[in-house]
């Protein structure tokens, strides 16, 4: 499975992933006959629903966020942005390496750009990078939309990453 590209589809992975589990133990111990705790043996099938039901929402945004990059990208002014600030999200982790020795190392990158439109500056974060971007001289192009400069897209293709992130 390819690593979630924004924190919505992270979401909607747990919280399905959460809600499919959570069912699938209501339905087991409705059939079998377990009590939980004491209570209703079926507790745990609503508690399932609502995760699913989440899950369904962020995929939703996803889809919406996805569109509009795709909107942007098509029919949106291109500039040429500046990065100001590369994070790394060490609290987001996604083992996609069978041994890993110190944290951080299967986390996520945010960077976040500026550019100029209009006579004014704004702001733009990219979307999750499981690479290291580079730390020399960028200026990556952002996709936005004239009428509201304030959408804008990182497009990640044209940001250089360090070699031994790969």
């Amino acid at each position: 499975m390819r690593q979630p590209q924004t924190i919505w589809s992270l979401c909607a992975f747990i919280f399905g992933l959460m809600g499919i589990i959570f069912v699938f133990l209501g339905m087991l111990f409705y059939i079998t006959d377990i009590p939980v705790n004491g209570g209703c043996n079926w507790s745990f099938i609503p508690i399932g629903a609502i995760l699913l039901l989440g899950s369904i929402v962020c995929l939703a945004r996803c889809g919406l966020q996805e569109q509009r990059r795709k909107h942007l990208k098509t029919n949106g002014i291109s500039v040429v942005g500046k990065i100001q600030s590369v994070r790394h999200l060490v609290w987001i982790n996604w083992n996609t390496k069978t041994f890993v020795n110190w944290p951080g190392q299967c986390s996520p990158w945010v960077v976040q750009c500026s550019y100029c439109y209009g006579g004014r500056t704004y702001t733009v974060k990219s979307l999750l990078s499981w690479i290291k971007p580079a730390t020399d001289f960028q200026q990556p192009v952002i996709y936005l939309d004239p009428r509201n400069p304030v959408h804008a897209y990182v497009d990640m293709d044209t940001i250089k990453w360090e070699l031994s992130s790969f």
